[in-house]
């Protein structure tokens, strides 16, 4: 990748907050990627599209032992991804604040621990995700922190708002743990509490073999009164073919409880990706069943092809 190495040094230090004095390192790469994703139910759509971004990483270290990085992207001419890591001296961890787009630690960290090749098998092929751990306030800004040593990660998430009411916070946990004595053993564990007083918890196990990779991830969701908990349980499997090829399948079934017309939703999927130098090709099936918990919904079904160059 072509990196612009030691650009404004001064404006660095100034954009991170910290200092004006201390050089740093500033790396630019850029990725562009076609898409062609076919749904079965959106047959009047234009299905070919094109996307590109650019991200910049800044990083520095000070003379008291901490080391500071951000990270800018600009995704189709929108900066809609930004962010900022202090890493403590003598191991004690790293402070994370995000200003758009995902967690800064907590229940982002093992909101999902099944591998993929590409596209999850529950993405795309309806707007909601149902029975994952996911998080009202994604797009907030958060703070995180994370420490890890012996095996252990442990995070801590916390948003001190609730969009425009600013009536309600968020604050979220997750941990992974690699058990010793069985290489290649690692289980996870997350909870926390969103915007909408919705309990989320999730624990899960992924176990790594040579070139094949399986997890298994239970997901319950328990909403305010007048909503439909779910419970969700994830599970599937990669294989690293060689270096530069890889396969993956998996399933994900969410019972919705609280209401007796409502069927399990049903997802499963396939997925392949290969790289090449700068290039990437991956392709994705996907298939819900049962939308939403509707026995009447029609079944989706998704085509993703994705081809992206890096540079």
């Amino acid at each position: 990748m072509n990196k612009l190495k030691k650009i404004g040094l001064t404006a660095l230090g100034t954009s991170l907050v910290v200092s004006s004095a201390y050089a740093g390192d500033l790396s630019v790469t850029g990725a562009a990627t076609l898409e062609y994703v076919s749904l079965n139910n959106t047959s009047d759509s234009n299905p070919l599209s094109m996307n590109n971004s650019i991200k910049f990483n800044g990083s520095g270290d000070l003379d008291n032992g901490l080391s500071v990085s951000a990270y800018w992207e600009l995704d189709n001419d929108v900066m809609d991804d930004y962010n900022m890591t202090i890493t403590l001296p003598n191991g004690f961890g790293s402070i994370k604040v995000i200003g758009d787009s995902g967690l800064a630690g907590g229940l982002g960290t093992v909101a999902d621990i099944v591998p993929s090749a590409g596209e999850e098998v529950y993405d795309a092929t309806d707007g909601v995700d149902y029975g994952i751990a996911t998080y009202s306030l994604a797009t907030n800004p958060n703070v995180g922190y994370t420490w890890s040593g012996n095996g252990l990660m442990v995070s801590a998430q916390y948003n001190p708002t609730s969009g425009t009411s600013n009536t309600s916070s968020e604050t979220t946990y997750g941990a992974t743990y690699e058990i010793p004595g069985m290489d290649g053993l690692m289980v996870a564990a997350g909870t926390g509490s969103d915007a909408s007083n919705t309990d989320i918890n999730t624990i899960g196990a992924k176990y790594t073999m040579g070139a094949v990779t399986a997890a298994y991830q239970w997901t319950e969701i328990d909403k305010v009164t007048g909503s439909n908990d779910e419970e969700g349980v994830h599970y599937g499997l990669s294989f690293a073919v060689n270096e530069n090829l890889s396969l993956s399948a998996g399933k994900q079934e969410t019972e919705f409880r609280g209401s007796p017309t409502l069927v399990d939703e049903k997802n499963t999927g396939y997925s392949a990706s290969y790289t090449t130098g700068g290039m990437t090709v991956k392709y994705s099936f996907n298939e819900v069943e049962n939308k939403g918990g509707s026995s009447t919904a029609k079944d989706v079904q998704l085509s993703y092809l994705q081809l992206g160059f890096a540079f």
